[in-house]
């Protein structure tokens, strides 16, 4: 079996991760695996390549020149002799279902939605997106064998949007060996500080305003110091208003670090926010969750799936600071709660989001579709 993964870049973002999680598990129970990639940037090709999996950068031509694209892929696909192409984020799957559509490849195709797109405040409103919504409504169906989501919020929203029928959940998986490596032997300690960490593109669906609002309603009682991971547009009016709510001395900002940094942080905190005001997944939460890491996450999108309010994390209204600084008191006060969420959150992970069982539904998935589509 030898299936294509297509990706419009290896940044640092959800689904990216997620490949380098996925795919070389993948290889490891014998299926060929190699990625096609629209355009830049390419930061985690290393770790693909690292495993064995071989990555192609597509020629370059303009992101809307479809049918170039289209012939770009059938034609690595052929020389690949690939029985599989599996598109992720909305220009790959543009290109690949337009491929199929017009019968460029014979591939199975099959594509991942991994967000919610068409949300309100998801991406900018205007005719441009109101385009894509149509294009991607009309050649979906005609151009993927088979349709999958991360979360059911995602499935339903795709739903909702373009009219589709079957869309079938695979949740994004957590490799627990990997975050074996984090865990074992971190601590929570820091000497009556109470360490929070926030992780994510800055973004507004991310939250950040809604946390240093909480911020600052505990801060001036309450010994906490905030790590912010990761960068985006937001990034300066978050430190105008950290200087504003007079939180300069309990907030870092580390800008955009690799996810083994990442992770080194997440395991030394006492409590990892996900302050969404919406969310696809919530892989952050899901791995700060296999740290035995207690979350506070808000009540949105696939979140609402991962987290067991009260059992494997606390779950509290989105755009609520006043709420999401009660979870975090009551979290702070009580370190037996916070040992107990920590607990469950693992518990969670590994019997319902463990890397293992999503490659077999993967490799199930594909060995269903060959036989479907009439290669072997």
């Amino acid at each position: 079996m030898r299936v294509m993964h297509v990706i419009e870049t290896l940044g640092v973002g959800g689904a990216e991760q997620l490949l380098t999680v996925v795919l070389p598990a993948l290889q490891q129970r014998g299926t060929f695996v190699t990625v096609a990639v629209l355009r830049d940037p390419l930061t985690l090709r290393t770790l693909l390549e690292a495993a064995g999996i071989t990555v192609t950068v597509l020629p370059a031509h303009h992101k809307w020149n479809l049918p170039a694209y289209a012939l770009e892929l059938t034609r690595l696909a052929r020389s690949l002799r690939i029985d599989i192409i599996h598109a992720h984020l909305y220009f790959p799957a543009i290109t690949v279902a337009l491929a199929k559509a017009i019968r460029l490849t014979r591939a199975a195709t099959v594509v991942t939605f991994h967000n919610l797109a068409y949300r309100k405040g998801a991406n900018k409103d205007g005719i441009g997106l109101r385009l894509k919504r149509r294009l991607a409504a009309s050649l979906y169906p005609k151009g993927f064998s088979k349709l999958l989501a991360v979360s059911e919020a995602v499935a339903m929203h795709y739903r909702d949007a373009l009219g589709l029928k079957t869309i079938q959940v695979v949740h994004n998986a957590v490799d627990l060996q990997t975050i074996d490596r984090f865990s074992c032997g971190s601590t929570a300690g820091g000497a009556g500080i109470f360490r929070l960490v926030v992780a994510g593109r800055m973004v507004p669906e991310k939250g950040h305003s809604v946390f240093l609002q909480a911020l600052a309603l505990l801060h001036r009682k309450l010994n906490i110091r905030a790590t912010l991971i990761g960068d985006g547009p937001l990034r300066r009016h978050l430190e105008s208003e950290i200087e504003r709510l007079e939180l300069s001395e309990s907030v870092t900002l580390t800008g955009t670090l690799s996810h083994d940094a990442m992770l080194e942080i997440m395991a030394t905190a006492h409590a990892v926010v996900v302050p969404s005001v919406f969310e696809g997944f919530g892989l952050v939460a899901a791995e700060a969750m296999a740290l035995s890491r207690p979350v506070v996450v808000t009540r949105v999108g696939g979140l609402t799936e991962l987290v067991e309010n009260g059992i494997s994390g606390i779950v509290v209204p989105p755009a609520d600071p006043r709420a999401l600084a009660t979870a975090l008191q009551t979290l702070l006060e009580s370190p037996a709660q916070c040992a107990a969420l920590g607990a469950g959150a693992r518990r969670r992970i590994e019997q319902s989001f463990a890397l293992p069982p999503v490659i077999d539904a993967l490799q199930q998935l594909y060995a269903d579709l060959l036989q479907t589509n009439g290669r072997h």
